[in-house]
């Protein structure tokens, strides 16, 4: 028995059509998906500097001597604002 692949009904040709729409979606959604894991990879690691910008002020902070100049503390402090401000902005991008 002959199957008339030019009959658009034909089990065949459905078949066809369907393996090659299947073939386009799975295409497309790994695509999407790559994306979306990039998207996620970037703020992992964006998330994950800032959490090591911030363990590094306190660590600098906390061994910072109690004897330590006024010049040595205000620069310090500025320094504090700064760092913590750029960890932030880290944050800001992995949340938005």
């Amino acid at each position: 028995m002959l199957i008339d692949t030019t009959d658009s009904t034909s089990p065949l040709v459905l078949a066809n059509e369907a393996e090659a729409a299947l073939r386009a979606i799975t295409v497309e959604t790994k695509e999407e998906s790559a994306k979306q894991i990039a998207v996620l990879r970037d703020d992992a690691n964006e998330g994950h500097i800032a959490e090591h910008i911030r363990g590094m002020v306190a660590a600098t902070m906390a061994n910072l001597s109690s004897h330590a100049s006024a010049v040595t503390l205000d620069n310090a402090a500025h320094w504090q604002q700064w760092a913590l401000g750029v960890a932030d902005g880290l944050d800001l991008a992995v949340t938005g």
